[in-house]
């Protein structure tokens, strides 16, 4: 059974954009279509436009970015980058970001044949390196000569050879940071300079940069001296630039989010109805139902519908037990066909599903448990998260507090947000495993409650 091979659970690029399904209704928002209107309005403006782009882990917003990429071509040459594939996301920091930012403009300028017309500007990019770098460029074979028009390929032994020093961790990573931190400004105008040169091959267009990964930062004090300490730091990147933002710092009420102008959270796509009167509650199917034949339409963009590789139950089961989440729902589906081939069964049915979805379960019972270390500044306890949990019945709800264990459930998915009148609700695995959970200790207590008291001799 090939569906493993179509349901991978990774965001779709070119190759195989004929697989992307507009979700937008059934999220009840248009924040792709608006932040593409409002790029598009900032094609002419004299400041780039700085944007967060929040939401859950595998709610599919690489794949929206790189819907933005398709529709905007016209407008921006736009670079996609995984910080996370260069550096350490756990340490990395404003200093780092803003090096990674200039060695992607030296790829950029590569590609495009770009060239920086002014000698002294020129110089000005190779004399921001130390001379220990220098020295172990020139001992690698290659020659420094600047001239005017110099190709912004001559930089990029060095933006590599100082990248290796940061990524290599330790003492040399460190002193490279601090060597940033000392030339800052002159690392920001030489970044200017590598826009301007790239720009000059665009013809009309301009450089958008997606920063990705930045989402994935879990340490809440580590992002928020990342986006919020060093704000004007990164509004100085000189080309409009959308990072991804992490979505437990988005409901911090301190963390000033509205400082950037334009930012937006992507809503999951609800399968099960929010809460309501009863005068809504036909409103409410519908829209949950609406949620699930996006899902449902998703799949069969996938595999051939005629071909019957899946059972209705086992289809029905899959979309509730995913919460939405589109990369467990992916994920669910490619295991279940793996299980069904191992099983040799000629479809993937329900009991290929369930075996599935309590693998996933076990995972999301490991998320529940308080983190290694402190969420920011505060040391989350076991009591914290079960005060938050509460009782399965109090959910789904339309509000919600959020102190750091909410926030640490939001990030983890184990709590899922949605949009259209905001409303919160369990994963499904959570549930499940917190009804598991429950069951058992009123069956304990049950049990102790009948054991006879020992006799007395």
């Amino acid at each position: 059974m090939d569906i493993s091979r179509f349901a991978a659970p990774k965001p779709l690029d070119e190759s195989t954009w004929h697989l992307w399904v507009n979700t937008e209704e059934a999220r009840e928002s248009h924040v792709v279509r608006r932040l593409i209107e409002q790029l598009r309005q900032a094609h002419d403006q004299a400041d780039p436009v700085k944007i967060l782009f929040a939401g859950h882990s595998g709610s599919g917003k690489s794949t929206e970015l790189f819907r933005v990429k398709r529709e905007i071509k016209d407008f921006y040459h736009v670079v996609i980058k995984r910080i996370g594939d260069r550096y350490s996301l756990p340490t990395i920091d404003y200093r780092q970001l803003l090096f990674f930012c200039a060695s992607v403009f030296v790829e950029v300028g590569m590609e495009q044949d770009a060239v920086i017309a002014d000698r002294d500007e020129a110089k000005e990019v190779l004399d921001w390196f130390d001379e220990i770098s220098r020295e172990e460029v020139q001992s690698g074979g290659q020659q420094i000569a600047i001239e005017a028009g110099a190709k912004v390929s001559l930089f990029s032994a060095f933006f590599t050879r100082f990248s290796g020093k940061i990524y290599s961790g330790g003492e040399t990573k460190e002193t490279a940071v601090k060597y940033i931190e000392s030339r800052l400004d002159q690392l920001r105008l030489n970044m200017q300079i590598l826009v301007r040169a790239i720009e000059e091959k665009l013809n009309g267009r301009k450089l958008l940069l997606i920063l990705e990964d930045l989402d994935k930062i879990e340490d809440r004090d580590q992002s928020t001296k990342l986006f919020f300490e060093h704000r004007l730091q990164l509004l100085d990147i000189p080309c409009p630039v959308i990072f991804t933002f992490p979505i437990g710092l988005w409901y911090e009420q301190d963390a000033s989010v509205q400082s950037y102008p334009i930012r937006h959270l992507l809503p999951m796509i609800p399968v099960s109805p929010p809460p309501a009167t009863d005068s809504a509650e036909e409103a409410v199917r519908g829209k949950a139902e609406l949620g699930r034949n996006t899902l449902r339409h998703l799949i069969f963009k996938r595999i051939d519908e005629r071909a019957n590789l899946i059972t209705s139950e086992a289809l029905e089961y899959l979309t509730s037990f995913s919460g939405g989440v589109l990369r467990d729902f992916l994920y669910i589906l490619r295991e279940a066909a793996i299980e069904a081939t191992i099983k040799n069964h000629r479809c993937i049915d329900l009991d290929d599903v369930k075996t599935v979805s309590r693998l996933l379960r076990s995972e999301y019972a490991n998320r529940i448990s308080p983190p290694q270390r402190p969420f920011g500044e505060t040391s989350i306890t076991l009591e914290d998260i079960n005060q938050t949990l509460g009782d399965v019945t109090d959910w789904p709800k339309r509000t919600a507090d959020r102190p750091a264990a909410f926030r640490m459930l939001l990030q983890s998915l184990c709590i899922l947000e949605y949009n259209g009148e905001q409303w919160f609700n369990l994963h499904p695995a959570v549930r499940e495993y917190l009804e598991i959970r429950d069951a058992e200790r009123e069956a304990r207590k049950a049990k102790k409650g009948k054991t006879p008291s020992p006799r007395k001799r």
